[in-house]
């Protein structure tokens, strides 16, 4: 896993998130360059690299057939992304159509999920982590996972 872990952050006036220095470090380890690509997906935004996101997009493209849903995922997906470059500091400006799509205002928190990250409304967040997970343990058994706790 590239990106682990979660910390609450602010977004500044101008939209500026500072990344952790371990996000800053996998994004540079994947893009010399510190490119990312934002998108909205279930609510929040969601970074990759650039890596990751040219392998998704690969992977949307070669979708035979797809439903009108499926569609308009991809048309959401893809034409909500936004490639972002870091700033010298190590933020990320996110567009204004991404955080009000994400209903992003002042408190956030940025959460590494394996190949991406995510940058919640701090709200939203606190809820997620308040849901009961049970409803899971089959899939994650089908699925071969055997949570150790």
């Amino acid at each position: 896993m590239k990106f682990r872990g979660h910390v609450h952050r602010s977004l500044d006036p101008k939209g500026r998130l500072m990344l952790t220095p371990e996000f800053r470090d996998q994004v540079y380890k994947d893009s010399p360059d510190g490119r990312v690509t934002l998108t909205i997906f279930e609510g929040n935004i969601v970074g990759f690299t650039p890596p990751d996101w040219d392998e998704l997009e690969k992977q949307l493209s070669a979708i035979k057939n797809p439903s009108r849903s499926l569609r308009n995922f991809i048309r959401i997906t893809i034409s909500g992304s936004e490639d972002l470059t870091l700033d010298k500091q190590g933020r990320i400006t996110i567009p204004s159509h991404l955080r009000k799509s994400g209903k992003l205002e002042k408190d956030v928190v940025l959460a590494g999920v394996g190949d991406r990250f995510e940058i919640w409304d701090k709200r939203a967040y606190e809820e997620l982590l308040t849901q009961d997970f049970n409803d899971v343990s089959d899939e994650l058994s089908q699925a071969g996972v055997d949570l150790p706790f």
